[in-house]
Protein backbone atom coordinates (compact mmCIF):
# COMPACT_ATOMS: atom_id res chain seq x y z
CA UNK A 1 0.00 0.00 0.00
CA UNK A 2 2.16 2.86 -0.74
CA UNK A 3 0.11 5.91 0.46
CA UNK A 4 1.26 3.44 4.06
CA UNK A 5 5.22 3.36 3.29
CA UNK A 6 7.38 5.09 5.05
CA UNK A 7 9.05 7.70 2.68
CA UNK A 8 12.17 10.32 3.66
CA UNK A 9 10.42 13.44 4.02
CA UNK A 10 7.75 11.26 6.71
CA UNK A 11 8.22 13.26 10.41
CA UNK A 12 8.44 11.02 13.25
CA UNK A 13 6.75 12.41 16.02
CA UNK A 14 6.49 9.87 18.75
CA UNK A 15 8.30 6.74 19.72
CA UNK A 16 7.45 4.26 22.06
CA UNK A 17 4.81 7.38 23.28
CA UNK A 18 7.59 9.84 23.70
CA UNK A 19 6.85 12.86 21.94
CA UNK A 20 8.61 16.47 22.08
CA UNK A 21 11.83 15.68 23.17
CA UNK A 22 14.43 14.11 20.09
CA UNK A 23 16.69 12.85 22.73
CA UNK A 24 14.51 10.57 24.96
CA UNK A 25 12.70 9.76 21.51
CA UNK A 26 16.37 8.31 20.01
CA UNK A 27 17.00 6.62 23.55
CA UNK A 28 13.59 4.59 22.54
CA UNK A 29 15.27 3.08 19.51
CA UNK A 30 16.94 0.93 21.99
CA UNK A 31 14.56 -1.25 23.22
CA UNK A 32 13.83 -4.48 21.74
CA UNK A 33 10.62 -3.60 19.69
CA UNK A 34 9.65 0.34 19.02
CA UNK A 35 6.04 1.97 18.42
CA UNK A 36 6.72 5.26 15.80
CA UNK A 37 4.07 7.39 14.90
CA UNK A 38 4.81 9.42 11.49
CA UNK A 39 3.23 12.08 10.13
CA UNK A 40 3.85 13.58 6.05
CA UNK A 41 5.53 16.59 5.30
CA UNK A 42 3.31 19.29 4.17
CA UNK A 43 5.30 21.47 1.38
CA UNK A 44 4.47 25.05 1.18
CA UNK A 45 6.80 27.84 -0.66
CA UNK A 46 7.12 31.09 1.39
CA UNK A 47 8.01 34.65 0.20
CA UNK A 48 10.90 36.60 1.74
CA UNK A 49 12.19 39.97 1.16
CA UNK A 50 15.30 39.16 2.04
CA UNK A 51 16.90 43.39 2.19
CA UNK A 52 20.12 44.17 0.53
CA UNK A 53 22.59 44.05 3.82
CA UNK A 54 20.32 42.10 6.84
CA UNK A 55 20.96 38.73 7.60
CA UNK A 56 18.43 35.87 7.60
CA UNK A 57 18.66 35.28 11.39
CA UNK A 58 18.48 31.38 11.17
CA UNK A 59 20.07 28.56 13.08
CA UNK A 60 20.96 25.26 11.46
CA UNK A 61 22.70 22.51 13.18
CA UNK A 62 26.45 22.88 13.00
CA UNK A 63 26.84 19.57 11.31
CA UNK A 64 23.53 18.72 8.87
CA UNK A 65 23.25 15.69 7.55
CA UNK A 66 21.40 15.73 4.81
CA UNK A 67 20.41 17.95 2.05
CA UNK A 68 18.12 20.30 3.92
CA UNK A 69 18.53 23.10 6.34
CA UNK A 70 16.33 22.41 9.62
CA UNK A 71 15.82 25.54 11.59
CA UNK A 72 16.31 25.52 14.97
CA UNK A 73 16.17 29.06 16.29
CA UNK A 74 15.12 32.19 14.57
CA UNK A 75 16.94 35.32 15.80
CA UNK A 76 16.57 38.69 14.71
CA UNK A 77 17.34 39.29 10.94
CA UNK A 78 14.57 39.54 8.29
CA UNK A 79 13.00 35.96 8.39
CA UNK A 80 12.02 37.30 11.70
CA UNK A 81 10.77 40.89 10.95
CA UNK A 82 8.76 39.07 8.04
CA UNK A 83 6.90 36.38 10.54
CA UNK A 84 6.39 39.19 12.93
CA UNK A 85 4.08 41.08 10.13
CA UNK A 86 2.87 38.36 8.66
CA UNK A 87 -0.52 37.77 8.87
CA UNK A 88 -1.50 34.04 7.67
CA UNK A 89 0.13 31.57 10.03
CA UNK A 90 1.06 29.03 7.45
CA UNK A 91 3.35 31.72 5.30
CA UNK A 92 5.96 31.55 8.62
CA UNK A 93 8.87 30.25 9.23
CA UNK A 94 8.56 28.21 12.41
CA UNK A 95 11.54 26.11 14.65
CA UNK A 96 12.22 22.90 13.08
CA UNK A 97 11.29 24.05 9.70
CA UNK A 98 12.59 21.79 7.01
CA UNK A 99 14.52 24.16 4.25
CA UNK A 100 14.21 21.99 0.80
CA UNK A 101 14.95 24.36 -1.80
CA UNK A 102 16.43 28.38 -1.96
CA UNK A 103 15.06 30.11 -5.08
CA UNK A 104 14.26 27.14 -6.60
CA UNK A 105 17.33 25.17 -6.59
CA UNK A 106 17.89 22.07 -4.61
CA UNK A 107 21.37 21.00 -3.22
CA UNK A 108 23.36 19.87 -0.26
CA UNK A 109 22.75 21.57 2.86
CA UNK A 110 26.13 23.46 2.72
CA UNK A 111 24.85 24.80 -1.32
CA UNK A 112 20.99 26.19 0.48
CA UNK A 113 23.12 28.15 2.68
CA UNK A 114 24.85 29.31 0.75
CA UNK A 115 21.92 30.14 -1.66
CA UNK A 116 20.36 32.02 1.52
CA UNK A 117 23.10 34.02 2.29
CA UNK A 118 23.75 35.18 -1.34
CA UNK A 119 19.68 35.80 -1.36
CA UNK A 120 19.09 39.35 -2.09
CA UNK A 121 15.86 41.30 -2.75
CA UNK A 122 12.66 38.33 -2.94
CA UNK A 123 13.70 35.51 -1.74
CA UNK A 124 11.73 31.91 -2.32
CA UNK A 125 11.90 29.27 0.58
CA UNK A 126 10.45 25.93 -0.04
CA UNK A 127 9.80 24.56 3.42
CA UNK A 128 8.30 21.23 4.64
CA UNK A 129 6.54 21.08 7.83
CA UNK A 130 4.56 18.00 9.89
CA UNK A 131 1.27 17.91 8.50
CA UNK A 132 -1.53 19.06 10.94
CA UNK A 133 -2.98 15.64 12.00
CA UNK A 134 -6.69 16.76 11.42
CA UNK A 135 -5.80 17.53 7.47
CA UNK A 136 -5.55 14.18 6.82
CA UNK A 137 -7.84 12.94 3.67
CA UNK A 138 -8.11 9.30 4.07
CA UNK A 139 -7.21 9.50 0.68
CA UNK A 140 -4.13 7.79 -1.25
CA UNK A 141 -1.10 10.17 -0.36
CA UNK A 142 -3.36 11.72 2.03
CA UNK A 143 -2.60 9.96 5.04
CA UNK A 144 -0.91 12.30 7.84
CA UNK A 145 -0.61 9.89 10.66
CA UNK A 146 1.48 6.64 10.18
CA UNK A 147 1.66 3.98 13.00
CA UNK A 148 4.89 1.41 12.60
CA UNK A 149 6.02 -1.03 14.49
CA UNK A 150 10.14 -1.77 13.94
CA UNK A 151 11.58 -5.19 15.55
Amino acid sequence: KPPLQVIQSDFIVSVNGVTGDAVEMLKQFQADQVNLKLVRALDTVVYLESGKRKRHGLKFPEQPKINILVVMDIGDGYVKEHNDKCEDESQKILVFDRIVSVNGRVGTAATLKSQLLRAAGRCQLHIQRPCPEDAASGAPGGVSALPARLR
